[in-house]
């Protein structure tokens, strides 16, 4: 019972982040599930990987949310969206077919300095927002197809690509945070059905495919409550302030990929 409060705290507190800067879930999911999830009936060694599938379902869950209640406050730019996510997804594709042929660690390192660069971008940048830049639609096109791939390569959600680049674009934070939230959330469902449907065997746990069922419903449940108080932090925010806290976030990722 511990253990599921524990799981359900860090549901709203990871989609507290989901919400208001558009990334943090599966970097509060994947650790505390992997030392959770020993305790819930998941062998020691098959943590890591039931904890990154089931963050994958979580993220899915805490998405939804935070799209709805950015929806409800007009924050989305669907025109955006509807430009932008098919060639994200066709992007997705090519990376995950490419992904397993590259040398994990050279991608590791390359990715970590990538995301050291552009947190320290935005960290000494000033806040924008004054109005979208004139661009192409091929350059939206591209840029779209360009981060789904380089996400499933390192295996982050592209939010932590597609917030930088809209707003280098000169997008308001709360708009490219709420837009970049959507434009994952058709990744996010595909990876969850393709976990949900792929069997681990060798836990004696309630499982839904590689997904761990009580810890997907603990972390769940609590994102769905911290989902909408972000997005709702986010409008009320200084753009600033999201701003820095984002870098900080990718910060955060990018000292996890050094570690490996």
């Amino acid at each position: 019972m511990v253990t599921l409060i524990a799981l359900f705290v860090a549901g709203i507190f990871g989609g507290l982040l989901l919400g208001m800067i558009g990334v943090g879930m599966a970097l509060i999911a994947v650790p505390v599930l992997t030392f959770a999830l020993p305790h819930l009936g998941v062998p020691a060694d098959l943590a890591p990987m039931v904890a990154l599938a089931t963050s994958m379902g979580i993220v899915t869950i805490g998405s939804v949310s935070s799209v709805l209640a950015h929806n409800r406050l007009g924050n989305i730019d669907w025109p955006g969206f509807r430009l932008i996510v098919p060639f994200s997804l066709i992007g997705v594709f090519l990376g995950s077919l490419v992904v397993t042929r590259l040398p994990a660690d050279a991608l590791r390192l390359i990715f970590a300095a990538f995301l050291i660069f552009v947190a320290v971008r935005m960290l000494l940048s000033r806040q924008g927002g004054k109005g979208a830049k004139p661009v192409s639609p091929l350059i939206y096109r591209i840029s779209g197809a360009a981060i789904g791939f380089a996400g499933a390569l390192i295996g982050a959600g592209g939010g932590v690509f597609m917030v930088p680049f809209l707003t280098g674009r000169g997008w308001k934070m709360v708009k490219a945070v709420a837009t970049s939230a959507a434009i994952g959330l058709p990744v996010t469902i595909l990876g969850m059905i393709f976990h949900a449907l792929r069997p681990l065997p060798g836990v004696d746990a309630p499982m839904i495919g590689s997904l761990h069922l009580p810890a997907l419903i603990g972390i769940g449940v609590g994102s769905i409550i911290g989902g909408p108080c972000g997005a709702r932090l986010a409008s009320r925010l200084p753009g600033d302030i999201l701003k820095n806290g984002f870098a900080v976030v990718l910060l955060v990722l990018a000292a996890g990929l050094v570690r490996g």
